[in-house]
């Protein structure tokens, strides 16, 4: 490691760890010599609506380890906690975190975080319509909407969700 990184000494390398789990992305076990877990940590917002468009993601308040339900890559996700019940035809409830992955592409039928007119986010499902892009929510409270695509910015798509009980 010290060759490849270009350092002097090896005590570079294990101040380099120490800073690395400092700041919450490497674990060290005491008890095991040269153990090394890396926290797969993804940033957590507070909330995302699934009803009424709110105008921007919070805050990001934490953040939270994905190792167990993310397969992709996790550079690409954040976490949110959803709110309103817009979305609940789809199985997506009030305080469900999901997990978005930015991507660059999307399809028709996929869940997807949206921001509108750059300037409200919302958390819904997505028919894509010639130049426009129909957006739909739980059928008994949100009639469908139909917007051009220039109006629309496709911020990640829904990859998993976690409820807890």
């Amino acid at each position: 490691m010290k060759e490849h990184m270009g350092l002097k000494s090896k005590s570079s390398i294990f101040q380099y760890l120490e800073y690395l789990e400092e700041q919450g992305h490497i674990k060290k076990d005491k008890l095991k010599s040269r153990s090394i877990e890396i926290n797969n940590l993804i940033p957590f917002y507070n909330v995302i609506s699934a009803g009424k468009p709110i105008d921007s993601l919070s805050q990001q308040i934490e953040y939270i380890d994905v190792n167990s339900f993310i397969k992709s890559n996790k550079r690409n996700c954040v976490a949110c906690k959803v709110s309103g019940n817009s979305m609940e035809s789809y199985g997506i409830f009030e305080d469900d975190i999901i997990i978005l992955e930015k991507v660059t592409n999307y399809n028709s039928n996929d869940i997807h975080a949206i921001q509108i007119d750059d300037s409200e986010i919302t958390l819904k499902k997505i028919k894509l319509i010639k130049d426009e892009i129909e957006i739909f929510g739980d059928h008994k409270n949100f009639s469908s909407i139909k917007y051009k695509k220039d109006r629309i910015k496709i911020l990640g798509k829904m990859i998993n969700l976690v409820r807890k009980y």
